[in-house]
């Protein structure tokens, strides 16, 4: 879909972007709940924001992403977008590497940067018409690792906010 604003929103944990698919989704049978351990391996990772999506599972959400550096703004909007995704039917999830300079429009003014190293990109491909363009409707969450689990990387300010 269109860059600019929305990729600041892409950056923030979910932003709607066009494109391929890899992996399909997870079978229905699995489940996640915010008692549930963070994933350590790929295939883990798409099952649980899948099936998290799938269920309406804010709480999981909540546990995997990194809120560090994040105000209490950022994270109701960065939630909002999050649940933005509930309910949709999903066509197709995968885990990309994230190319080298995956942020630099984001970050290029400075005020920017992810709250930890992201080296993937989860990519959840919806089960819709496009809306924009010719691809489906999709969202993409950064992804770091974190004691040696998957993690949701935010973008963060960095500095103080303006008038402070």
């Amino acid at each position: 879909m269109r860059p600019g604003p929305r990729l600041a929103a892409l950056a923030l944990a979910a932003g709607l972007v066009a494109g391929p698919a890899g992996a399909q989704v997870p079978s229905e049978g699995a489940t996640v709940s915010s008692a549930t351990a963070l994933p350590s391996q790929p295939e883990a990772l798409v099952a649980y924001v899948t099936t998290a999506i799938r269920d309406h599972d804010i709480a999981a959400f909540e546990r995997l992403v990194n809120w560090t550096g994040t105000r209490a703004q950022r994270k109701r909007l960065t939630l909002y977008q999050i649940r933005s995704g509930f309910g949709r039917p999903i066509k197709a999830a995968a885990l990309e590497p994230m190319p080298e300079d995956g942020l630099a429009e984001a970050t290029s003014r400075g005020t920017l940067k992810a709250n930890m190293p992201v080296t993937e990109r989860l990519r959840v491909v919806f089960d819709e018409a496009p809306v924009e363009g010719d691809g489906a409707p999709t969202n993409v969450f950064l992804i770091g690792r974190e004691g040696g689990t998957y993690r949701i990387a935010l973008l963060v300010p960095t500095g103080p906010p303006k008038g402070k």
